[in-house]
């Protein structure tokens, strides 16, 4: 079911005790200088497209938060962020409306790091008015993490922002849209061991890095080692992931 193609009549009659309603939350934000501003949110938006494809009788398909809390990018232009207590308001408005409507079930499926902590706090507020309601937060490549890691090229700091695995992604979604010519590996890691990461691998310890201190280009990662057929291999991977996610939920 895809929330903006019914009627309010024909959602009024979803049975809500059967359904889960999967709201994708992506970002608007520089992704180096060969993938367009749009990539987390069209990544997330197109899996859970997926799914929901897999799944129309028992999922309903929210339109994508597009708009993210993307402070530590801003210093690269290209980019749009709320700040994070606006970010929150609006989600936890946008939840407490499907609960409204009878939602039970929630799936805040997310695309891009810098909405994790805030969707914590999301959580966090619905459990306080809502304790019935289940609301659940989830990156795509967590869900994936084996996956990915079985396909994946590079090593530590490979998979980060504009990397191997979301280059590839976008390769065999729209790989039209990415400037190949320029697509190049930066980023560099942290002095400390303590706060060296990619996307699957985190240190000990947490600490907030503007991104201009990580990276000259804007990337982090190793997008040289993408492909539109690791991307496709990535992509069926994922699917499979988060079907199965769901059938838990």
């Amino acid at each position: 079911m895809i929330y903006q193609q019914m009627t309010w009549m024909e959602l009024k009659e979803v049975d809500y005790s059967r359904t889960i309603v999967l709201i994708p939350t992506g970002a608007m934000e520089q992704h180096g200088p060969h993938l367009p501003v749009d990539t987390d949110t069209r990544l997330v938006t197109k899996l859970a497209e997926e799914v929901e494809l897999r799944k129309p009788d028992t999922l309903l398909l929210a339109p994508t938060v597009w708009l993210g809390h993307s402070p530590h990018h801003l210093s690269f232009g290209g980019t749009l962020s709320l700040h994070h207590q606006v970010y929150i308001q609006m989600l936890v408005s946008v939840c407490k409306s499907f609960i409204g409507m009878g939602a039970e079930r929630i799936w805040l499926l997310n695309g891009h790091g810098g909405n994790r902590s805030p969707l914590s706090i999301v959580l966090q507020e619905l459990k306080n008015e809502h304790d019935k309601v289940a609301v659940i937060a989830s990156d795509y490549w967590t869900i994936a993490r084996e996956k990915i890691e079985s396909i994946r090229e590079s090593g530590l700091g490979g998979l980060g922002h504009a990397c191997e695995l979301e280059t590839s992604l976008y390769l065999f979604l729209d790989g039209d849209k990415v400037r190949k010519d320029r697509i190049q590996d930066d980023g560099r890691q942290p002095d400390s061991p303590l706060f060296r990461q990619d996307m699957l691998h985190g240190g000990p310890a947490a600490r907030v890095f503007n991104f201009r201190e990580l990276t000259a280009s804007g990337v982090f990662g190793r997008p040289t080692l993408a492909s539109e057929e690791k991307g496709e291999r990535l992509f069926s991977a994922i699917s499979d992931k988060l079907l199965a996610f769901s059938d838990q939920l």
